[in-house]
């Protein structure tokens, strides 16, 4: 079972239809498995480098403040108590690792279900050629204006730099080749724009 979809061009006009694979453009929509694979995603992303300075970390105290008894206080036994201004954090973040193990088969099923979504919402956008000879921001943003696309999620299997470069300084816009595609970066923009020979090579990473 394949599923139909336009083919345009640059100035948004209808060229021809492509013939995608039902088995990853319109993939049943099961929210845990998109859940746990973009929560796995920005996890991996945190440095987890924080850290706070308890009460053996933090400079000074070493000198009892006041005298056990007869001052009326609660005793103290030093000023670098968590009780105490300028004191050690109790209990605060220490550095750690928050990567999360997301398997094989739940990334490409997330990735399915994000490229039917998009399907299934009209905002999977083919283009023939985005006919780019060199650096051009100009021609990206009018061609995404002209196909009507708000934030974008751009791809193209070109081997140079110019499609990137060209889309980098457009705010609401990314470019990505098809081999980095995963579930998050397809959800996080309204629309994917990808020309005919991407949506190639990103049938091919399900082969």
């Amino acid at each position: 079972m394949t599923i139909q979809i336009d083919v345009k061009n640059i100035q948004g006009k209808a060229v021809k239809k492509l013939s995608l694979p039902a088995e990853i453009y319109g993939v049943e929509l099961k929210d845990h498995v998109l859940h746990l694979a973009v929560k796995g995603y920005q996890a991996n992303r945190r440095q987890g480098t924080h850290a706070t300075k308890n009460r053996s970390l933090v400079s000074g105290g070493g000198k009892k403040p006041f005298k056990q008894k007869g001052t009326g206080n609660a005793r103290q036994g030093s000023t670098r108590s968590p009780l105490n201004p300028g004191g050690g954090t109790l209990f605060g973040p220490q550095p750690r690792d928050y990567s999360q193990k997301i398997n094989k088969k739940a990334r490409q099923l997330a990735l399915k279900m994000a490229l039917s979504e998009k399907v299934r919402g009209g905002k999977l956008v083919i283009v023939d050629d985005f006919a780019i000879a060199k650096y051009n921001t100009k021609h990206v943003v009018n061609a995404l204006s002209v196909l009507g696309v708000k934030t974008a999620l751009v791809s193209d299997s070109r081997k140079d730099d110019i499609m990137y470069k060209s889309t980098r300084n457009i705010h609401g816009a990314m470019y990505l080749a098809p081999a980095e595609f995963n579930a998050e970066n397809v959800l996080r923009y309204d629309s994917l724009v990808i020309s005919e020979t991407a949506i190639a090579a990103l049938n091919q990473r399900f082969e």
